[in-house]
């Protein structure tokens, strides 16, 4: 049976193979071409293309280079998605670059208000289990997200969360209490905004899932989806579009910041108290 970790690199040799061949006959060059440009033999060029060996950092930067792909490359290096999920480390490496990022949730806190324990408690559920080490591993890159929070200029952060993030226990009760309280500090933040999406508002227009809008500036858009074990980045102006008008409903529909402050702080005491939260009103 191939463990979680090797079909995961696996798909990150395939994705970087399938990409740069696929720049290569954009560009209109050879293997051999391409190969005396990036300093390889066109032997080990059409291995990595094919996906049956690992290229090395350098040679990804200067076949970005070389083929004018300002990045998408380097980003794409499977060497370079080690401590992430498939296919996430791009969305990470543009979410530290964003101007402004509107989230929503439906199940969990978003990656970057999450604290080391609810991290873990997230992480460690998944299936199949992670091998030996590799919780941590992603526990380390997941944290480190926080990081842009507390740069002297961190991004605006608009943040959804639909109610049930609140009402279900990760892990044990002290989990939970650290991690709504976090969200209280958060919320104090001039540059960060908290909403919670009730129950009682019924049915709304993103059922379907979870998705991060990312603001670059310059009036560039990106929207970011996942899917499991994996994640999708678009910069289709339609699919983009979509997400956006979804956020601006979905943050009409909902609580004001400070009603949502309330309403985590309701939730904080009843996990305090050892309230069951699914008998609040």
């Amino acid at each position: 049976m191939v463990s979680g970790r090797k079909a995961v690199t696996k798909a990150a040799l395939v994705q970087f193979g399938n990409e740069l061949q696929r720049l290569r006959q954009v560009a209109d060059l050879s293997q051999r071409e391409l190969a005396k440009a990036t300093l390889i033999s066109h032997q080990m060029l059409g291995a990595v293309e094919r996906a049956e060996r690992a290229p090395r950092k350098s040679f990804a930067e200067k076949a970005d280079e070389v083929l004018g792909a300002r990045g998408a490359l380097l980003r794409l290096w499977p060497g370079g998605q080690e401590g992430y999920p498939h296919g996430f480390k791009e969305y990470v490496d543009l979410e530290r670059e964003a101007r402004a990022i509107h989230d929503f949730q439906t199940q969990v806190v978003p990656g970057f208000f999450q604290t080391r324990d609810y991290a873990r408690a997230v992480l460690s559920a998944s299936w199949p289990p992670s091998e030996d080490g590799e919780v941590e591993r992603f526990l380390d890159t997941r944290v480190a997200r926080r990081e842009m929070l507390e740069r002297e200029q961190p991004p605006l952060m608009w943040s959804v969360l639909d109610e049930s993030v609140l009402r279900r226990p990760m892990g044990p009760r002290e989990v939970m209490i650290a991690q709504l309280g976090y969200l209280l500090e958060l919320a104090a933040r001039p540059r960060i905004r908290l909403q919670v999406l009730p129950f009682a508002k019924g049915v709304h227009t993103a059922l379907d899932g979870a998705f991060t809008v990312l603001d670059m500036g310059g009036g560039e858009r990106l929207a970011y989806a996942e899917i499991p074990g994996s994640g999708r980045v678009t910069a289709d102006v339609d699919e983009v579009e979509q997400c956006t008008l979804r956020f601006g409903v979905l943050r009409s529909m909902s609580l004001s910041p400070d009603e949502s402050v309330d309403f985590i702080s309701r939730y904080k005491e009843a996990h305090s108290h050892g309230i069951d939260p699914f008998s609040l009103a």
